[in-house]
């Protein structure tokens, strides 16, 4: 998945390090664990959450507001 951004750096802070969109999730996690303690593979882990991504994205480095997230397709 490529989302491509709208601008190239932070009108903020110039950082060029990227962005950050915040997301809610609910659900379910199951971590399978074996009866001697030791954890069974869990590729599958967060299969049973459901994410919501928020509307606007963030500046890695400032953590200011810098594009809706539908510019890039979220």
């Amino acid at each position: 998945m490529k989302w491509q951004a709208p601008i190239s750096e932070c009108p903020h802070c110039h950082s060029d390090k990227g962005y950050f969109i915040r997301s809610s999730a609910s659900g379910h996690v199951n971590l399978t664990m074996n009866f001697d303690g030791s954890e069974i593979e869990n590729d599958g882990v967060y299969d049973g959450l459901r994410e919501t991504p928020h509307i606007y994205t963030y500046c890695i480095n400032c953590e200011k507001r810098l594009f809706k997230a539908e510019e890039i397709g979220v």
